[in-house]
This record gives structure tokens, sequence and C-alpha cells, in this order.
């Protein structure tokens, strides 16, 4: 018989003899991962808050819409590059014609480097940063596009024409489409959405900015946490 002191209820003796003593006991190991764990964790969670809490890097719907303009103003003035080219194929012309052309031309590639925002020179331009000047040097330049390469048949008909009426039709729908985007630009001058665009873009700057400073910071605290032994 055993004594009372040995006796096990339930074979509890049994299964300690059969078991690790790591299963009754928190090992050395547990007791040192266990906090590490617990500050992963923590890291994890905090990661998870400062992504829900930071700032958003995505342009608003304003924002966009004037991206637009722009986009549509660039591919406006390539249209009418390309019609000048044209021009100067189908159309006859004379002297003072070519020069027109030749100005018309320089005219959309400098339409579409100031649209781009890819020169210094015509960002810093009073005429071509404000939207009233720029809407009316645009309209302009379709106005003297639509009367520079004008041609109307003599008698009314359209086989009277002496030239290809495919590559008029061209030449005076990019013309009058530039003329459009001049007078949209005085119109949207005159109700001061240029001020709201120079607002929703420097709100996006400081949103990627303060976006920017915070995965800068993150870096910093891993690379800090990754070297320091402590926290390892």
């Amino acid at each position: 018989d055993n004594p009372g002191w040995a006796n096990t209820d339930d074979g509890e003796l049994a299964e300690e003899e059969g078991q690790p003593l790591s299963n009754k006991r928190p090992s050395m190991f547990s007791r040192v991962s266990a906090p590490t764990m617990t500050a992963t964790n923590n890291n994890v969670m905090e990661a998870e808050t400062d992504n829900n809490t930071q700032p958003s890097f995505q342009r608003t719907f304003s924002h966009k819409i004037f991206r637009l303009l722009k986009i549509i103003t660039t591919l406006v003035a390539i249209l009418l590059l390309i019609a000048q080219v044209i021009s100067l194929v189908y159309l006859p012309f004379d002297g003072v014609e070519l020069l027109l052309k030749i100005f018309l031309s320089s005219f959309c590639v400098m339409i579409i480097l100031n649209e781009l925002e890819w020169s210094g020179i015509l960002r810093s331009s009073p005429l071509l940063w404000n939207w009233l000047p720029r809407g009316y040097i645009y309209a302009f330049i379709g106005l003297v596009s639509v009367e520079e390469n004008n041609l109307k048949p003599s008698s009314g008909a359209l086989n009277t024409l002496p030239i290809d009426y495919t590559a008029a039709v061209f030449i005076e729908t990019a013309s009058w489409m530039m003329f459009v985007m001049g007078i949209l630009y005085i119109s949207l001058s005159l109700c001061c959405c240029q001020l709201i665009q120079t607002k929703v873009r420097e709100n996006y700057k400081e949103r990627v900015a303060e976006r920017k400073k915070i995965f800068e910071d993150g870096l910093s605290s891993l690379e800090f946490r990754q070297n320091d032994p402590t926290m390892t």
C-alpha cells in the first residue's frame, strides 16, 4: 500500500511522470518570449492605428477635374500643332501666312509646356500663370488659326474647294477647340476657380509631405528597434 501523501487522483502521478517539466511550469524561453510577443503585437496594433489615421495621398475630386482641364488643353494644343503642319501640306500660302503658321506652331509648343509645367520661365510668367490673360491668349491663338486657315468654296459647293475637305475640317475643328478652351479659362477665372485650384494643390502637397514624414519616422523607429538589444 502507498502512503497517503503518495496517492494521486485520476492518475496525476502517471501523467506527471510521462510529461516533461515544461508542461507544468513555464520555462525560461516562455518567460522571455512572452514579453517579446506582447511587444510585437503592440507594435502591429500601433502600425495599424497609424495606417488608419495617417493622411490620404489620394487627390480630391476637384483636383482631378483641374488636372483633366490641363490634359484636355494639352491635347488641343497638340491637335492645333498638327493642324499647322497639315495646312503646310494641303493649303496654299504666301510668305506672311507661312510666318503666321510658324508663330502659331511656336505658340502651341508654348501652351503644351505651360500646361505640363515643364518650364520654369513659363510658370513664373504672370501672363501665362493667371487664367484670365491665359484664356485671352488661347482664344486669340484659336481665332488667328481659324482666320489664317479659313478657305470657303467660291460657289457654295464643297467639291469646289481647292484642297482636301477632310484636312480643312480638321484644321478648323482644332482651331475652334483652342478658342473654346480660351473662353473656358476666362470663365473659370471670373468664377475664382484658380484660387480654388491653388488651395487644392497646396492641400495635396501638405498631405503628401505629411505622409512621407510619417513613413520616414516609421522607418527610423524600425531601425532603432532592430539595433536596440533590449527590443529583441
